[in-house]
C-alpha cells in the first residue's frame, strides 16, 4: 500500500521522502485546487520528478481546478511539458481534460480527483472506461463502503487518510465564491467555514454562536490495519499548504502504522499518535470512516488546534531591542521547536 504525501515546496518534498513517503503530489502552476499556495514552477516540478525517480519514488501532479475556456492554451502547454518530464500521474477533475490527454498526450496516466465525487462502483467503472488508472474516491465513504468498492473494482482506489475536511460534499463548495468571489473550484478558497458565526434572522442575533461549519481534521491512524486488509492502493495525506514540520510528523506516523502491518503492537499506535500531536494541526476525528453521521466532525465551540499546551503568557514587554513575552511554562521546550500563540 502506497503512502502519498503533499509537497507544496522543496522543503516539504524532501521532508516527505525522508519521513518514509512512497510518493508525493504537487500542484500544476495556475491549474490546481490550492492556488493560494505559492505555485511551484514547471521547471521545479521537473527537477522534483528527476529526483523522485532517481530514488525509486513516484510523483503525481494535480491539474484539478475547474478549467475555463481561456485557460486552454496554458493547459495545453502544461500538458505538453508534463508529457516530456513523465510524472507518474495527473490528478484531474475536469472531464474536458480527458479528451485532450487521450487525443494528444496518451502517455500521461490519469487519476480521478476527489472533486469528481466518485462515490459508487458505477462511477469507478465510468472512469475506467475513459482510461483512468486510479480514482481518489469521495471523502464521505465509510470503511465498510470502501471495502466493498475495492473488492468489486479493478481500478486502483486511493483514499484521503489524514488532513483537512470540507463541510461541503467532496470539496464542491461555493461558500468562498458567495462571500468574496474567491472560487474554491479554482483553487482560491479563503475558508470562510473556519470563521465564527452567530445564528439569527432578519438581521437580529439570537445569541447562539460558534464554529458551525469548521470541520475537524481527518485522522485515520487507527484504521490503517483495516485498509491494509481491504487492499486500498494508496493512503493520501492532505496538506500542500502545511509546514515541513507537519509533513514530517504526519508521514512518519503513518509510515509506522503501515509498517506495523494488519496487527500492529499497541505501542506503535501510541507512538504514531504522539507524532500527530507534535505536528500541530487542528483537532481530529475519524471523519466518515466509522459512520456516515459522525458526531465529532465539528466542535461548535472551538476552532480546533492541537499540539502540546506549553504554558501561558503573563506579560508583554517592549524596549529598544524589540518586544518580549514572559511565559510561565508547564513543560520544557528547546531551540527549533515550533510554537503557536493563541488569544
Amino acid at each position: 500500500m502506497e503512502l502519498l504525501a503533499p509537497a507544496g515546496n522543496f522543503e516539504n518534498f524532501h521532508a516527505a521522502f525522508e519521513a518514509g513517503a512512497d510518493a508525493v503530489y504537487v500542484g500544476a502552476p495556475g491549474l490546481n485546487a490550492r492556488n493560494l499556495a505559492k505555485d511551484l514552477s514547471l521547471e521545479q516540478i521537473g527537477s522534483m520528478i528527476l529526483t523522485a525517480h532517481k530514488n525509486g519514488k513516484k510523483i503525481y501532479v494535480a491539474v484539478n481546478s475547474m478549467v475555463r475556456e481561456k485557460d486552454l492554451p496554458q493547459l495545453l502547454e502544461t500538458l505538453a511539458y508534463f508529457e516530456a518530464i513523465t510524472p507518474d500521474g495527473l490528478i484531474i477533475q475536469d472531464l474536458g481534460l480527458v479528451n485532450l490527454v487521450m487525443d494528444h498526450f496518451p502517455s500521461l496516466q490519469l487519476h480521478g480527483s476527489t472533486l469528481m465525487t466518485i462515490h459508487n462502483r458505477a462511477g469507478v467503472q465510468m472512469l475506467s472506461s475513459l482510461g483512468f488508472s486510479r480514482v481518489v474516491i469521495a471523502r464521505e465513504y465509510t470503511l465498510k463502503e470502501i471495502g466493498r468498492l475495492v473488492r468489486e473494482s479493478s481500478m486502483a482506489i486511493e483514499i484521503f487518510i489524514h488532513g483537512a475536511m470540507c463541510f461541503s460534499y467532496s470539496g464542491l463548495c461555493m461558500f468562498s465564491s458567495y462571500l468574496g468571489g474567491k472560487s474554491g473550484l479554482r483553487g482560491k478558497c479563503v475558508q470562510p467555514c473556519r470563521r465564527k458565526y452567530t445564528v439569527g434572522s432578519g438581521g437580529k442575533s439570537k445569541g447562539s454562536s460558534g464554529y458551525l461549519f469548521s470541520m475537524n481534521d481527518l485522522n485515520g491512524l487507527e484504521m490503517v490495519p483495516e485498509f491494509l486488509k481491504i487492499g486500498v492502493s494508496s493512503l493520501k495525506i492532505e496538506g500542500r499548504l502545511r509546514s515541513a514540520n507537519y509533513v514530517k510528523n504526519i508521514v512518519s506516523a503513518y509510515r509506522m502504522m503501515i509498517d506495523g502491518g494488519t496487527r500492529p503492537e499497541p505501542e506503535i499506535l501510541q507512538k504514531a499518535s504522539s507524532q500527530v500531536v507534535e505536528a500541530m494541526g487542528r483537532d481530529t476525528s475519524s471523519g466518515y470512516f466509522l459512520t456516515p453521521q459522525p458526531t465529532d466532525a465539528i466542535v461548535q465551540f472551538q476552532s480546533g488546534n492541537i499540539g502540546n499546551h506549553l504554558g501561558r503568557v503573563l506579560a508583554i514587554e517592549k524596549n529598544e531591542n524589540g518586544s518580549f513575552i514572559t511565559l510561565k511554562a508547564k513543560r520544557s521546550f528547546k531551540v527549533g521547536d515550533r510554537l503557536r500563540l493563541h488569544f
